[in-house]
């Protein structure tokens, strides 16, 4: 059997073109690499004298404060109130709630007699701030 050795010179001669070329280009992309940055401006040295330049001061900006939410002096006083029925021994088992406005407290809710009522009324004007009540519990047996 014969073989076909005419293709083979020629597909040879074609590989060994691509390596030259490829090889060659390779080159070119190292001195891409290996290029220098481009030389800097220098100022020629004065006669032993070195020169600093003075730095001007730099202002760093305040770190912001967070901003407190404005004080709702009602809910406050209201607070207050409920916290006196809170320390008051029989108003403390009664469901009594205070809303304020300009210093007029207004109780909701539930009382279990008059007595107790009134107690609620008397303790929410002691408490300081309070200019006037108005009491609208309502009465209820076993409240």
């Amino acid at each position: 059997m014969k073989s076909n050795n005419k293709g083979r010179g020629a597909l040879t001669a074609a590989t060994a073109a691509a390596a030259v070329l490829s090889l060659g280009a390779c080159d070119q992309i190292q001195s891409l690499w290996k290029s220098e940055p481009p030389a800097q401006a220098q100022q020629a040295p004065t006669e032993g004298k070195i020169e600093i330049a003075a730095a001007k001061p730099v202002e760093l900006p305040k770190p912001l404060e967070p901003t407190k939410p404005p004080v709702d002096e009602n809910k406050v006083l209201a607070g207050r109130v409920k916290s006196a029925f809170g320390a008051d021994p029989a108003l403390k088992l009664l469901a009594i709630d205070a809303g304020a406005s300009d210093g007029v407290v207004t109780l909701y809710g539930t009382a279990d007699n008059r007595n107790n009522r009134d107690r609620a009324a008397r303790v929410a004007a002691g408490v300081p701030g309070v200019k006037s009540v108005k009491n609208e519990l309502v009465i209820v047996a076993g409240s």
